[in-house]
């Protein structure tokens, strides 16, 4: 089989598995109102669903980094797949909320070496020429979760109850593993010598990556966990359309994501990174900060594509980082750095709101400010991490032609 052929069947895999593995942790944010009526959740504690199991998947980041880059990708990324959503379908059996969050967490401790091995692979069969389209096709994992699977897990949730959509993502991803047995190819290997954590962390555009990475997914999920909540509870959002509205938001971040990911490929990084965490923080502001009063349908779908957008030009700028021998292992430190910060941001904003006497959120207006204001300090950060890259790219070439 042809090269390209090989690649573009992985990228399609890659981008499935994306799908299903977002769309289970995003789901559960939007059902929060359902988990409350049906198996007697508070409408404050949804943030610790969400925020325990990115915890759990950032101690299984940091743990198994080190080890990463030594195994078999496709051997190990399917062995973790079937483990995480074995474990999402048997959410479906919980009994009550802590035995549901319990399960849930569990599955989230496999996430992380799971997306690292992913990612991993994904650097290693992508040139870096197409690298901006290409990610951003395997981030349409996060759009289409939103356009497909939401909907989908709440209308379930509907016709049946709360736990008919960890039936359906849970029996999915197990097909998805066999179909991923049969055609995912093989990467090809590479000499991949032992380095310390200790050197890998000492690494000065690491560390602003993953400090970028932090400062993004705290900031993002001090926000997401509560949108469904505060939309119905707070804002009077009619509950039948929230499927709609996720639908809407998600349509159009897959179009931002592959038009920003062909601006990436074409040089233009820094007018995609100002424009995204610039608006994006704008929009914050006047939708949820300050609302002005405009649609929740056009606010919302504004904050998905900016988030999208900004998210995939930060992973494909921050891909240029490590060296290929590095490359799972930055990926394991990037998910722990990030689920740690999702982890504290939804935990702390279940700590910061209280719920009123509607099962309202108070004090959401205040985390959208803290979130406008994070997100443009991580695009600056972003800036100086490509010129960082750059720079130290051109000193490589210069050291490489000094010695030929």
């Amino acid at each position: 089989m042809k090269v390209a052929v090989q690649t573009r069947i992985a990228v399609h895999l890659a981008m499935l598995i994306n799908m299903l593995s977002i769309g289970s942790l995003m789901m559960v944010m939007p059902l929060g109102p359902d988990l409350v009526r049906e198996l007697g959740l508070e409408a404050s504690h949804v943030g610790y669903i969400s925020g325990g199991a990115t915890l759990a998947a950032a101690l299984s980041g940091f743990v198994s980094a080190p080890w990463l880059d030594h195994f078999d990708r496709k051997r190990a990324l399917i062995t973790l797949f079937v483990l995480r959503f074995a474990l999402l379908l048997s959410c479906a059996w919980a009994t009550g909320p802590n035995q549901l969050i319990a399960i849930f967490i569990l599955s989230g401790l496999v996430a992380s070496p799971m997306g690292a091995i992913l990612m991993a692979t994904m650097l290693d069969v992508i040139p870096p020429a197409e690298r901006g389209r290409q990610l951003a096709y395997v981030g349409m994992g996060f759009s289409l979760a939103a356009i497909l699977i939401i909907p989908l897990a709440l209308e379930c949730s509907i016709r049946w109850n709360w736990t008919a959509p960890f039936f359906l993502l849970g029996g999915t991803g197990l097909l998805l593993a066999l179909l991923c047995q049969l055609l995912m190819p093989k990467p090809a290997v590479v000499e991949r010598p032992k380095v310390s954590v200790r050197a890998l962390l000492g690494s000065r555009l690491w560390l602003v990556a993953l400090g970028i990475t932090s400062l993004q997914m705290f900031g993002h999920f001090l926000l997401v966990p509560h949108f469904a909540i505060y939309f119905e509870f707070n804002l009077g959002f009619p509950r039948p359309h929230l499927g709609l509205l996720y639908l809407l938001g998600g349509v159009a971040s897959l179009a931002a994501m592959r038009i920003g990911g062909a601006w990436i490929d074409r040089g233009s990084a820094v007018t995609v990174v100002l424009v995204s965490s610039g608006c994006l923080s704008l929009v914050t502001l006047l939708g949820f900060a300050a609302p002005v009063g405009i649609s929740l349908y056009v606010i919302f779908t504004l904050f998905m594509a900016l988030s999208a957008v900004r998210t995939n030009s930060t992973m494909t700028i921050a891909a240029g980082v490590p060296h290929a021998h590095q490359r799972a292992a930055f990926m394991a430190f990037q998910g722990t750095v990030s689920n740690v910060a999702a982890g504290l941001g939804s935990l702390f904003s279940a700590r910061y709101l209280s719920e009123g006497p509607q099962h309202q959120v108070i004090g959401f207006e205040q985390l959208a400010t803290l979130y406008a204001i994070a997100g443009v300090v991580a695009g600056l950060g972003v800036l100086y991490l490509l010129h960082g890259i750059r720079q130290r790219d051109m000193c490589l070439t210069s050291t490489k032609q000094q010695a030929g």
